[in-house]
């Protein structure tokens, strides 16, 4: 194809620069793949930039060039060299990587007191994560951490945040040398238990309010590694009461940032100290099992986080009450959600925010409100009046003033069903949908439609009935399909083939079906093309034969490249429902006539496709395609093989290579007519692409 393989020159200067490189100092390294093999020529102003002779690019070795473009005084060769510092890792190998780069950049960036440019630092942040584990293993990474520690008490936010999420990301990964399973060094290596304590020790202990913020994004990452790898022993009992203090005096901090940072991985860190392996939102909506916690750890939580996660939740910022409440769901998880102890701790939380006087606050707590609701363990009927009394707190934050609650709330009504089911479904959330379905805000319809169709799919949702669905959705479902806005509409209409044993019963929503085959939004019409086979499925191939068979052509001709793929992707489905004689007699004679009158190759294209498609399979089964059928498919690819505009030969060598694979093509029609057309486009051609379609057509004969 034209302008394949083409690649930006400027972007790979100086990769081109270092890729002439064939080793360092002491070894050589054999040729590397990738963005340094380009052998493209450095930029000028790179080369420029650099104090030495541009031919002499071409020949210095990887760390060579890459210590001379950082210690140049162009900001674009700075940036350039950190950039590649994962690629230089890989021209230096494991060993070069650690004995010279992590030792040249600790120097310079972990030693140095100077403010370097926040540019390269964010960069360098990023590229640190890239090392670990694939060039530097896991027990070999500890000398990252100065780095890390350094990059975390920059003033800058992102850079911080970046090195945070690569620390996070390194410390998992940090396991004990060969032969060094206490993590003490005897393995030859730096210890990283005592090395990750003394990081976690300055950052939260710094004067500095910036790396007090880090500390409390590594410090579940921290607790969580010492979890997994440590001992009994009566020192890491200490170590890990030492981090919980940490992080205590973190929450209790003077400054808000501080505190903000701690409330915002609070909920983290109660999961590292319960010592669970999902997070909360993975259990609740996954329905996976509680996991077992140890005694020791539900009494951690309870006597040490508990009071933690209260002061955030009650803090005098909305911003640090905000981050508090939304980590509701981990400290329930992490209290093995008992319902008699998060009855006690958690709910007061919960009511709380539900009518905290900051919006912020209250659409926090909406966005998980389902996970919240899960971990607090409310099941069965003992503790029915608890979750009536949840479900009551929900239906306020359906009500609420602010536009953005409704929306977050609106997001969790099909996990609250699911929850729930359908009594608490029916008594506190379907009376509230007819007046959320009106509301002004377009977005929170937008999230209605949405939501109101994952409570239709079983994988989300499967307590609610079909009288449910019929009473309560089919007038909301009538008004979003009208709605002023595509993109409430599409919510449905993408999604509407969750129903479509239903949709028997709604005879406005088929008619409003029917009129956007017309709509101007492009995206409506393919969702429309989508669904028509389905609708054939509910109301039966005589509706589909005077109702839907016009609008489906339509679509067939459309100008937009995917409406029309709407139709060629739905004829398997079309085909399973109808089954081949009807397919033969009413559907492909307009086929045909479209591919006879077309005066755009695109149309048929679109006919041999959509013919082709007949052979493919229908989800798991096989389409039973009739012999005479498979004839007049094979017969329509025959002649797209010899059409004057390559792309249409090339679907139609496609086609019959889908023919042959299906392996419903008699042995004669194969034999005589498949393979010799085949076989002579495959020598005749001239245009690659087809002649290479029709060498795989062949190949999947063979």
């Amino acid at each position: 194809m034209p302008g394949e393989g083409s690649s930006d020159s400027s972007d790979s200067g100086s990769a081109g620069a270092a890729g002439g490189c064939v080793g360092s100092d002491q070894q050589q390294h054999a040729p590397i793949a990738g963005p340094l093999a380009s052998g493209t020529t450095p930029s000028l102003t790179l080369a420029r930039s650099l104090n030495c002779e541009p031919d002499a690019l071409m020949i210095m070795p990887p760390f060579d060039l890459f210590v001379a473009q950082l210690s140049s005084d162009s900001t674009e060769a700075r940036v350039d060299a950190m950039k590649k510092l994962a690629i230089v890792g890989e021209a230096m190998g494991p060993e070069g990587t650690l004995n010279k780069l992590i030792p040249y950049l600790t120097e310079n960036i972990a030693n140095n007191d100077k403010d370097d440019d926040d540019e390269i630092l964010l960069i360098l942040a990023g590229q640190l994560a890239l090392l670990v584990p694939g060039l530097v293993p896991g027990y070999a990474a500890v000398p990252l951490l100065p780095i890390l520690e350094r990059l975390c008490s920059t003033e800058e936010t992102v850079v911080r945040d970046k090195a945070v999420e690569t620390m996070n990301k390194v410390v998992p990964l940090l396991t004990p040398a060969p032969g060094d399973a206490d993590g003490s060094g005897g393995g030859g290596g730096p210890a990283p238990f005592g090395l990750l304590l003394a990081t976690s020790k300055r950052l939260a202990g710094a004067d500095w309010f910036t790396a007090k913020v880090s500390a409390a994004g590594i410090l579940p990452a921290v607790y969580a590694f010492w979890n997994a790898h440590a001992t009994k022993a009566e020192g890491d009992a200490e170590a890990k009461r030492e981090l919980r203090i940490l992080f205590k005096d973190l929450s209790e901090d003077d400054t808000p940032m501080v505190r903000r940072s701690a409330a915002k991985h609070l909920g983290r860190f109660v999961e590292a100290v319960a010592g669970l392996t999902d997070t909360a939102d993975s259990l609740v909506r996954g329905g996976k099992v509680q996991q077992a916690i140890l005694d020791e750890n539900k009494r951690l939580v309870t006597y040490e986080l508990v009071p933690i996660f209260q002061a955030l939740s009650s803090d005098e910022q909305d911003s640090v009450r905000l981050l508090a409440v939304s980590c509701a769901g981990s400290v329930g998880c992490g209290l093995a959600r008992e319902p008699g102890v998060t009855a006690e701790v958690v709910l007061p939380v919960v009511r709380g925010g539900c009518a905290d006087l900051s919006w912020r606050v209250r659409h926090n707590l909406a966005k998980v409100f389902s996970t919240v609701t899960g971990s607090l363990g409310f099941v069965g009927a003992k503790h029915a009046s608890r979750q009536m009394e949840v479900f009551q707190f929900f239906a306020g934050l359906l009500q609420d003033n602010e536009a953005e609650v409704r929306a977050a709330a609106v997001e969790n009504i099909a996990r609250m069903a699911q929850l729930g089911g359908c009594d608490l479904f029916q008594r506190h959330i379907a009376p509230l949908l007819p007046a959320l379905a009106d509301d002004l805000v377009m977005e929170v319809r937008s999230k209605l439609a949405q939501t109101l169709m994952d409570c239709c799919d079983p994988a989300i949702c499967n307590t609610l009935t079909d009288e449910i669905i019929l009473e309560d959705f089919k007038p909301l479902l009538e008004n979003f399909l009208n709605d002023e806005f595509a993109e409430v509409q599409l919510h449905i209409l993408t999604k509407l083939s969750r129903v479509s044993h239903l949709l028997g019963k709604m005879d406005v929503v088929v008619s409003s079906i029917l009129q956007m085959a017309k709509a101007q939004n492009w995206r409506v019409r393919e969702a429309v093309g989508r669904l028509l086979p389905f609708l054939a499925e509910a109301r039966g191939v005589a509706f589909f034969q005077d109702h839907l068979l016009d609008p489906w052509l339509k679509i067939m001709s459309d100008q937009v490249a995917d409406v029309r793929s709407a139709c060629v992707d739905g004829m398997p489905k079309l085909l399973s429902v109808s089954g081949s004689q009807w397919i033969q007699a009413e559907v492909l004679p307009h086929y045909t006539q479209m591919y006879e009158e077309s005066h755009s190759y695109l149309t048929r294209i679109t006919v041999l496709r959509s013919f082709a498609a007949l052979t493919e399979k229908n989800g798991e089964s096989e389409n039973d395609v009739s012999v005479e059928l498979m004839k007049q498919i094979v017969s329509l690819m025959l002649k797209g093989l010899k059409d004057r505009v390559a792309n249409v030969r090339m679907i139609a060598a496609r086609g019959l290579g889908l023919v042959t694979i299906s392996g419903q093509c008699d042995d004669g029609t194969m034999s005589l007519q498949v393979v010799p057309a085949l076989s002579e486009c495959a020598t005749t051609e001239t245009d690659q692409d087809c002649k290479y379609q029709c060498q795989l057509a062949l190949e999947s004969k063979a």
